[in-house]
């Protein structure tokens, strides 16, 4: 935040007047205590999707449940973490007490979906509630009808899993056991999720902890009044940044490729409405709810709609109450975007949330597009895998979600998009889980784990490149279920950029050598004569591709990032085989050949669904393809 603090610009409210140094201090010392809370967490969880992977977030609210600061969070949590604390607030009014733990998990109760734990403990002082500690963290196994957290499959809330309502795992310092013991009983893998559980609670009570040194150190009186001129700063801040965009209504549009339950195409509209100080994002007109997984719960939409337009603004501002209060997210009760009870949300965090965020993206690159960013992959590729390891003296049951072929992100105005982006939802948040690892704890061989050539969209910034990954069990058969999208509707392009390739994966016999092919969502039993294949999709590229220095091409096509094909037709590259040195008077000749006969260049491509040729390209005579298999 240098250079962006002044005495006029924090001002508060009142007559008494603000230090810009106490200010930036304690705004520090927010973010160090969200920080430490992370780290507790990291490094006392048991399962690899919490302790390795880091599907987790940690944030610090006020007495009021306004957000005051996260670290190193996932935005689909961190942006939507005020929907369900301010309905755990409400279910314990006049009952919320110094000790007390609050968990809830229900996505109609405010959080995003059932495989999302909420762990909430309210920090008091002196009798005075000033704080509360949250945690929001990724379940490994949650009690579904199968063995993931999130079960694309499910037909409604109940085939979920656990559903946990605000409830108290804590009472005025005391452990509820009997009530933690109902939430083990349901859970698969349950000594390893008790030690998460209490990675959670480690967690906020590092924070409560913290939070508590602090107001000592200060007062109470003192630390309200800075969070007070915390969230006023924020929030003149991004009234600055919404009244410099341009006003009016901008329209984005795009498709989920399927329900979980057969439906495919499933349409998403935004309207982002610019206003004066705040911006609308309304989902009216998107596809009514489906009978599958994927829809949204409020939590999910609300985030969806704030997440690219935070990534849109001065990343200086912070992402607080004061920020978070100029962005309202609209959807009809019963639409994809906003489900109806008992309606399926299970995996509403990704699908639709990170279609949901490519429409506002769209409509974004509409109004800012010297801003915009190209599609990312969603989430894809990134199976629940589980099975039974018999190669010990006892058969135990394991299971791991895992991110490593996860997809591309989009290119940037100024960059080329990153590998491994994994999913809009998080924003570069999570972590790949390293082939010794999961190797080493799971009985599982990663045959291979690389680069797909030609993945990504081109443009003057390409998009991250997919990845394709080969693995097979080592221990018997083993279960594999999906919950992604973004095969057959691939991340787009912008600004002449060219979208991604869409990706799939398969099983593949080594016996016969048939492939059967399975879209992003649904459930394969890989025997141990069988090779599970995924192949990701790369983010979209941005602006024209004949644009990109020749010498940034001519290093993507050394490095084996794209082909020679690619290189010479997308990009017009003429260079030396032997030394990849550029042929720059060959290049500019060959770049005006290709700009005079490929006609207009689009703000967004695709502008249909289903775009992805990758399937059609890929399948062979004998080969299948499943829908969403069950």
């Amino acid at each position: 935040m240098t250079g962006a603090l002044s005495r006029d610009a924090i001002q508060a409210s009142g007559e008494q007047p603000i230090d810009p140094i106490t200010f930036s201090v304690l705004l520090n010392r927010f973010n160090a205590i969200a920080r430490e809370m992370t780290l507790t967490l990291e490094y006392t969880a048991w399962t690899s999707i919490l302790a390795l992977v880091r599907d987790f977030s940690c944030a610090i609210f006020d007495g009021q449940a306004r957000q005051v600061c996260m670290a190193d969070a996932i935005p689909i949590h961190t942006n939507s973490l005020h929907v369900v604390l301010r309905e755990m607030t409400r279910v314990f009014e006049g009952d919320i007490n110094d000790g007390d733990v609050i968990v809830c998990n229900d996505p109609y109760s405010g959080n995003t979906h059932v495989g999302d734990v909420v762990t909430a403990c309210p920090v008091f002082f002196e009798g005075r509630h000033m704080f509360w500690s949250v945690t929001k963290g990724h379940q490994l196994d949650i009690g579904s009808f199968i063995p993931t957290s999130t079960p694309a499959t499910a037909r409604d809330i109940y085939q979920e899993g656990l559903t946990i309502p605000p409830v108290k795992f804590y009472d005025r310092g005391k452990a509820r056991h009997d009530v933690i013991r109902l939430y083990l009983a349901n859970l698969r893998y349950n000594d390893q999720l008790y030690g998460d559980l209490m990675a959670q609670l480690g967690s906020i009570w590092n924070g409560q902890r913290r939070l508590q040194e602090m107001t000592a150190e200060y007062g109470a009186d003192e630390i309200s009044r800075y969070v007070d001129a915390i969230h006023d700063y924020a929030d003149r801040r991004m009234r600055e940044e919404i009244r410099a965009m341009p006003k009016g209504e901008f329209i984005g549009e795009t498709w989920m490729d399927s329900d979980g339950q057969g439906n495919e195409d499933i349409y998403i509209r935004a309207a982002v409405t610019i206003g004066e100080e705040h911006i609308t994002v309304d989902y009216t007109g998107s596809a009514p709810q489906t009978p599958g997984a994927a829809n949204a719960s409020i939590g999910v939409m609300q985030a969806a709609s704030g997440v690219p337009i935070l990534c849109c603004i001065d990343p200086t501002i912070p992402h607080n109450d004061g920020c978070l209060r100029h962005i309202t997210g609209i959807a009809p009760v019963g639409s994809v975007c906003n489900a109806k009870y008992p309606g399926s949300t299970a995996i509403a965090t990704t699908v639709p949330g990170d279609p949901m965020q490519d429409a506002v993206w769209k409509a974004l690159a509409v109004a800012l597009p010297e801003r915009a960013v190209a599609g990312f992959g969603r989430v894809q590729c990134v199976p629940v895998l589980s099975g039974t390891d018999q190669r010990g003296d006892v058969a135990k049951d394991w299971g791991v979600m895992l991110f490593n072929g996860a997809s591309g992100g989009g290119a940037a105005p100024h960059a080329d998009g990153w590998p491994l982006m994994m999913t809009l939802s998080a924003s570069g948040g999570l972590k790949s889980l390293g082939v010794e690892m999961s190797e080493l704890l799971y009985p599982m061989l990663v045959e291979r784990m690389e680069i797909e050539p030609d993945s990504m969209g081109h443009g003057k910034h390409r998009g991250g490149a997919g990845i394709n990954m080969a693995l097979r069990s080592i221990s018997g058969p083993m279960e594999c279920h999906l919950f992604g999208d973004g095969a057959s509707n691939p991340p787009h392009g912008v600004l002449g950029g060219t979208p991604g390739i869409g990706g799939g994966n398969y099983r593949e016999s080594q016996t016969t050598g048939v492939r059967a092919y399975c879209s992003a969502k649904g459930h394969m039993t890989i025997s141990a004569d069988e090779t599970w294949v995924s192949v990701s999709t790369g983010g979209g590229g941005n602006g024209d591709p004949l644009e990109r220095p020749a010498d940034a091409v001519c290093r993507d096509l050394r490095d084996g990032v794209i082909s020679a094909g690619t290189a010479r037709d997308v990009y017009g590259l003429a260079w030396d085989p032997e030394t990849f040195a550029v042929d720059e008077a060959a290049t500019r000749s060959q770049r005006e050949r290709i700009k005079a006969t490929r006609g207009v260049l689009r703000l967004l491509t695709p502008e249909r669904p289903s775009a992805s040729p990758w399937l059609k390209e890929h399948m062979r005579p004998g080969d299948v393809f499943l829908l969403d298999p069950h």
